[in-house]
């Protein structure tokens, strides 16, 4: 459930980098600028919009979330799911069925889950671009694209968004090969310093709650 929320993923031609270098050094010197902004050792927390859209039947979801970061570590809520990762193991709590499953995810995992791993994934494994700066919501936006080298992977095409001044992301919109189209655009952030508790479920604390542990 989780990940269908998070990440259902167009099909888009690799032919656009034929005969493009696959690192754009332009590109890659953003990215690198705007990813390092989620490397804080405080603490960093955004509240964001998640917008699904299915070309196969034209309908459109958007839902709300935020998301707490503290280097590996994250906090992530989504409608009624709250994920939670302390660098080792993860607590997926399904409030509607009051269950929680634990499990020690490996990085493809955390990937499918948590949008800013995704974000730092095109340091390996994907040719990049930049496309154009545009203007949004009055603000300069640089945008680049990602491809990823592996045909077989189920992204098409990322393409993220990046506050010119300000360096931070602004969006990253994934694009499938089921049709599906993922939009995350950051709507809020808040660099209040986090405790290491935040990122830790303790099932004990919920009356009621059933556990699966899958470790």
């Amino acid at each position: 459930m989780k990940k269908t929320i998070i990440f259902i993923l167009l099909l888009f031609p690799f032919v656009a980098f034929a005969q493009e270098p696959a690192k754009d050094p332009k590109a890659m010197a953003l990215l690198d600028k705007a990813t390092s902004a989620f490397d804080s050792k405080k603490g960093i927390t955004s509240d964001f919009i998640i917008t699904v859209e299915n070309a196969r039947d034209n309908k459109k979801e958007s839902i709300p979330g935020q998301i707490w970061l503290k280097g590996e570590k994250f906090k992530l809520s989504v409608k009624d799911v709250d994920t939670y990762f302390d660098g080792k193991t993860q607590s997926v709590y399904l409030k509607e069925v009051q269950e929680v499953t634990i499990s020690n995810p490996d990085e493809e995992d955390l990937k499918e889950i948590n949008p800013v791993m995704l974000l730092k994934s095109y340091q390996k494994g994907y040719k990049m671009k930049f496309m154009e700066t545009i203007q949004e919501g009055g603000k300069n936006i640089d945008v680049i694209d990602l491809y990823p080298e592996d045909l077989k992977n189920p992204h098409a095409r990322i393409t993220i968004s990046i506050e010119k001044e300000s360096m931070r992301l602004y969006s990253v919109r994934i694009q499938g090969k089921d049709g599906v189209n993922t939009i995350f655009v950051i709507k809020k952030y808040d660099y209040t310093a986090l405790p290491d508790d935040v990122f830790v479920l303790n099932p004990n604390d919920i009356k009621g709650i059933e556990v699966v542990d899958l470790r």
